[in-house]
């Protein structure tokens, strides 16, 4: 096809469907010469799905990929593939073990993104989405996931951000923010104590695939009791078994 004839939106999507289909990160110039788009037009084009999160860059690299927006629409058409279907699997085993709503969230970029969310009839729910974002500073998906991230990368993303108070142990404070990231990684698993609503209570931990890279967070939420202490142990339990379970189908 003449590329001088294409339309800006036929250009966006040949440079997405390249990106989605190349292993590495691409520069400007590695997209233009693999497209046969002028470098200028992928430029202009890449800066437009930079904005919109359609695409994200390294800041290390400065090279490009596929952004968290695309997993955001493409929830729409969700492939039933093995390894989705064991997640699902573990996700549910745990719901009804512990009666609680229970999830499982990903990073892709600097974006954390939930992709799976099984809720039960209890008077509390996660009220996630698949494909719902998350703030870095609170919650235990976030605070999780962000835990084992780059840390030169997370402390500019903190100093980048206003963040807002939304429960009564919310963390908006960066240095706070980076020391609660590095007790997660000291203990091996994420307790969110009233950060996103009075009451609300969560318990996460993280899921390595098999080189030891963290892939994931499997967590809970549900409603502070007196009991609060021997569900987090109990709970604790369960998701390390069931993150193990899920590690063994991560590359």
């Amino acid at each position: 096809m003449d590329k001088d004839k294409m339309t800006p939106i036929e250009k966006a999507l040949l440079l997405m469907e390249t990106m989605s289909n190349h292993p590495d990160e691409l520069k400007v110039a590695e997209l233009s010469e693999i497209t046969g788009l002028n470098r200028t037009t992928v430029h202009r084009i890449i800066q437009e799905l930079l904005a919109k999160e359609w695409v994200i860059q390294d800041y290390k690299t400065k090279k490009f990929m596929m952004g968290p927006m695309a997993f955001h629409v493409g929830m729409a058409y969700t492939n039933n593939n093995n390894i989705e279907s064991k997640i699902l699997e573990v996700i549910n085993n745990l719901c009804a073990t512990i009666k609680e709503s229970v999830g499982y969230a990903i990073r892709e970029g600097d974006k954390v993104i939930s992709i799976y969310e099984t809720e039960i009839h209890q008077p509390y729910k996660m009220n996630y989405h698949p494909g719902q974002f998350y703030p870095i500073n609170r919650g235990c998906y976030a605070k999780c996931l962000m835990a084992y991230y780059d840390q030169d990368r997370v402390k500019q993303l903190l100093q980048e951000q206003n963040f807002e108070k939304v429960g009564p142990n919310t963390l908006t404070d960066p240095e706070a923010i980076l020391r609660e990231y590095e007790k997660i990684r000291e203990q091996g698993y994420v307790i969110s104590d009233e950060e996103v609503a009075p009451l609300v209570m969560g318990i996460g931990v993280p899921v390595f695939n098999r080189s030891g890279i963290v892939k994931g967070c499997l967590a809970c939420a549900f409603l502070k009791g007196q009991d609060r202490d021997e569900k987090v142990e109990a709970f604790l339990g369960l998701f390390h078994q069931g993150a193990e379970q899920i590690s063994r189908y991560l590359y």
